[in-house]
């Protein structure tokens, strides 16, 4: 069994991360899961949320917009839509579009896979904004 799991963070326009950690902790659909050396293959979808990672006891939080996570072999391939560094956030943008999608939720009108959209663009603008306070 490997001693580190290589992780690799990929969006559609960039490899933004790709380094050997001792532990990754990511927002799954169906909740918060985490993986160490020789965890069990597995694919999982991604909500927004905070994945953390760990390596030589530092711990790195990133917001993650949502996506997929392929965990086989001792690495962690992270696919998603867009990643962001808490520090990097403008705290007033965050809080500017968190008021516009609170806004359309209380107006909104649409289907139901509309309202799934618009529940993940709050629930990222949420993360956003709690970051960049």
């Amino acid at each position: 069994m490997a001693e580190k799991l290589h992780l690799e963070i990929i969006t559609p326009l960039e490899l933004v991360l790709s380094e050997e950690v001792d532990e990754v902790v990511a927002p799954g659909e169906v909740g918060e899961f985490g993986i160490l050396p020789g965890h069990i293959p597995f694919l999982s979808l991604l909500s927004p949320g905070e994945l953390k990672y760990t390596s030589g006891g530092t711990e790195t939080r990133l917001i993650v917009w949502g996506g997929l996570a392929d965990i086989r072999e001792d690495r962690v391939k992270v696919l998603v839509d867009g990643v962001e560094r808490p520090e990097d956030i403008e705290p007033e943008e965050a809080k500017a579009e968190l008021d516009k999608v609170s806004e359309e939720m209380k107006s909104f009108e649409g289907d139901s896979a509309g309202l799934k959209e618009l529940q993940r663009r709050l629930r990222l603008a949420e993360l956003r904004a709690s970051a960049g306070a």
